[in-house]
């Protein structure tokens, strides 16, 4: 009988109470098959900033869930636009519009000046017109992204818009003060840079197979057609970063301004708003 070193166990159950944090907090996934019967009856507090390191991966999951429903959809021939409605309807019942609420609630802050009471609206649960407004154009953008990628970049599209917008909101508590003594920011400070390195890396390289499986894989190719391989991934791979970068500087100075730091909500707005622009990127490389 072969037995496991401590280390080895040690180490696999630190990744599976990561990715019990990860998935927990972005998804309404139950959690409980990933933990051991021991982490399950531990009662202190999880490390959830720790597990950061899994969090591109988890939104990597979740577009790809929603890639693939509206691939399906459009296979068993619903309309696009109606197709991409329904798959974002679906990836809201999975992570429970938990960054959608955070783009909302940043949004409707901006009503007021005082900083403190900018806390005080974002920590109501009460949506205002400015978090509406927020939300339907953030599902505008997303859906019409959605209904004109060709059924082939869907899957691969949505699972790197999900995974660059993980990985980019993953930067404002790396850069930024959190906003508030207590709260989800809090409890990522100080932020683990092994983590931070892992959950970047791994960004980068899965989109990078992304890309090269979307500019191999759809039609028309992605130009210049008779050039190398390297020479369209680069440009393309680049263009879908620097969006996702503008989203994350853009959240950042904003949160800077107004709140001397950041939230939760803050992070939430910086997923959506990296999700929204990588997408948008997505159509000018692929497109019906």
């Amino acid at each position: 009988m072969t037995r496991t070193s401590p280390f080895a166990e040690s180490l696999f159950s630190r990744i599976r109470l990561d990715l019990a944090c990860g998935i927990g907090l972005l998804t309404r996934l139950p959690i409980n098959g990933l933990l051991s019967a021991r982490q399950r009856a531990q009662s202190g507090p999880w490390p959830l900033a720790r597990s950061l390191w899994c969090w591109p991966l988890v939104g990597g999951a979740v577009g790809a869930f929603t890639g693939s429903m509206a691939w399906g959809l459009e296979a068993l021939h619903v309309a696009a636009l109606p197709a991409a409605g329904l798959a974002l309807a679906a990836q809201s019942a999975l992570t429970g519009a938990f960054h959608e609420d955070g783009l909302a609630d940043m949004v409707d802050s901006y009503g007021t000046h005082a900083r403190e009471r900018k806390l005080e609206i974002m920590r109501d649960s009460r949506i205002g017109s400015y978090g509406v407004l927020a939300l339907c154009l953030s599902l505008l953008v997303r859906a019409g992204a959605i209904a004109t990628l060709p059924a082939p970049a869907l899957v691969g599209g949505l699972a790197l818009a999900g995974l660059l917008s993980r990985a980019t909101l993953l930067w404002l508590p790396r850069l930024l003060p959190p906003a508030r003594p207590d709260g989800l920011a809090r409890s990522l400070t100080p932020l683990p840079r092994g983590a931070f390195a892992v959950a970047q890396s791994f960004a980068f390289l899965l989109a990078a197979l992304l890309m090269t499986g979307l500019i191999n894989g759809t039609s028309p190719p992605v130009p210049p057609e008779n050039q190398p391989l390297f020479w369209r991934l680069a440009p393309a791979l680049g263009l879908v970063i620097s969006a996702a970068g503008l989203s994350g500087w853009l959240v950042a100075r904003s949160a800077r301004k107004h709140l001397a730091g950041y939230t939760g909500d803050v992070l939430g707005a910086a997923a959506t708003v990296a999700d929204c622009l990588v997408l948008a990127a997505l159509t000018a490389l692929f497109h019906n």
